[in-house]
C-alpha cells in the first residue's frame, strides 16, 4: 500500500488548468517588455528589482509548461516537470518577497539617514553699530525694555543654538547595517529549503523519509519568508509612525500595499501544505487536483504574485523610493 506524501502545490495540471494557465502565460508575456524596459533604460535600472524581472520571464515558461501538461497526460507526472513546477512555485514568490524586503529596507534607510548630520544653526550676533561720540551723548540711558545694561549680558539670555529636527541619527546607521545582514541571512535561509523541497519532491512520492524532508523544508522556507515579510512591513509602519515628516507618505503606502499583496501567497502556501495525498493524479480531498483547489491556487497564489509584480514594475523605483542603480 502506498504511503501518503505532501500534495503538490497547485496540483497536477489537468484539462481544466489549460485556460487559466494560458491566461497567465499571456499576462506575464505582456508584463515582460515592461520588466525589460526597466532594466534597459538607465533612468529606471536598479538591481533591487532584478529578482522580479527574472521571475516575470520565468513565469512565462512556467505557465507555458503548465498549459502543455494540461493537454498532454504523458508528461504530467514525469519527474522533470513535477520538480520544475514545484521549484517554480516555491521560489518565484520568494524572489519577489525578498526584492520588496530589500526595497523597504533601502527606502526607510534613505529616508531617515540621507539628510545632513544634525548641525546647530547659530543665531547671528546683533549688528555692530559704529561708535560715534555724538550718538553716545544724544542717546538716553534707558530703553523701552528697562535700564540700558551690558549688551553682552542681554545677548547671553538668548538661545545660542537652534537644533534642526530630524537630523541624521547615527545609531540608526548601525541598526540598518545589521538589518542588511539579517535580511541576507533570511533570504538564504528561505532559498535553500525552497530549492531542496522542489528538487526532491518527486522522490518524496516514493519514499516516506524524503516526503518528510520535503514537508519540513517547504514549511521552513515559507515560515522564514513570512517572518521577513512582517519584519519589513513593521519597518515601514514604524517609519511612518515615528518619523512621519521624513518618510514620504505615498511611496510608503504604495510599498505597504505591495508587501501586503505578496503576503497572500505565503499564507496560502502554509495553509495548503497541510494536505497529503496517495497519488499525484488523485482527485480526492487534499489532492489539490479538484476544481475548487485549483481555483484557490490561482486566486491566492498566482494572481497576487502577478498583481504585486505589476505594481513593482509599473513605477520607477529609483525616483519613487530613492534607490540607486546598484541597489543602495
Amino acid at each position: 500500500m502506498s504511503s501518503k506524501f505532501p500534495s503538490p502545490i497547485g496540483g497536477i495540471p489537468y484539462p481544466h488548468d489549460f485556460a487559466p494557465a494560458l491566461v497567465f502565460t499571456i499576462l506575464y508575456a505582456l508584463l515582460a517588455p515592461i520588466a525589460a524596459w526597466r532594466m534597459i533604460v538607465k533612468s529606471s535600472r536598479s538591481l533591487v528589482i532584478l529578482g522580479t524581472v527574472i521571475f516575470t520571464v520565468e513565469r512565462i515558461a512556467d505557465f507555458a509548461i503548465r498549459a502543455a501538461e494540461a493537454e498532454k497526460p504523458n508528461i504530467r507526472t514525469t519527474s522533470f516537470f513535477v520538480g520544475w513546477l514545484q521549484n517554480a512555485y516555491g521560489m518565484g514568490y520568494l524572489s519577489m518577497a525578498m526584492d520588496l524586503g530589500n526595497l523597504a529596507r533601502l527606502f526607510v534607510a534613505n529616508a531617515l539617514l540621507s539628510s545632513p548630520a544634525t548641525a546647530p544653526s547659530v543665531i547671528p550676533p546683533p549688528p555692530i553699530i559704529p561708535f560715534t561720540g555724538d550718538w553716545e551723548e544724544e542717546q538716553p540711558l534707558t530703553m523701552a525694555g528697562g535700564p540700558r545694561g551690558d549688551a553682552s549680558s542681554s545677548y547671553s539670555k538668548l538661545p545660542l543654538t537652534e537644533h534642526v529636527p530630524f537630523g541624521d541619527e547615527a545609531h540608526l546607521r548601525v541598526v540598518f547595517k545589521r538589518m542588511k545582514i539579517v535580511m541576507l541571512v533570511l533570504r538564504l535561509t528561505a532559498l535553500f529549503p525552497a530549492i531542496t523541497s522542489g528538487s526532491i519532491f518527486f522522490y518524496g512520492t516514493k519514499s516516506p523519509t524524503i516526503a518528510l524532508i520535503v514537508q519540513l523544508t517547504r514549511y521552513g522556507s515559507a515560515l522564514v519568508v513570512l517572518v521577513s515579510q512582517f519584519l519589513v512591513l513593521g519597518l515601514v509602519l514604524w517609519a511612518l509612525q515615528t518619523r512621519p515628516q521624513r518618510t514620504p507618505r505615498k511611496p510608503a503606502l504604495y510599498l505597504l500595499a505591495m508587501i501586503s499583496v505578496v503576503i497572500i501567497p505565503t499564507v496560502y502556501r502554509l495553509a495548503a501544505m497541510r494536505s497529503y495525498t496517495l497519488s499525484l493524479t488523485a482527485m480526492g480531498p487534499g489532492s489539490m487536483n479538484g476544481p475548487t483547489a485549483k481555483a484557490l491556487f490561482y486566486t491566492f497564489h498566482i494572481a497576487p504574485e502577478w498583481i504585486s509584480g505589476v505594481m513593482l514594475l509599473a513605477v520607477n523605483v529609483k525616483n519613487m523610493f530613492g534607490v540607486t542603480t546598484t541597489g543602495h
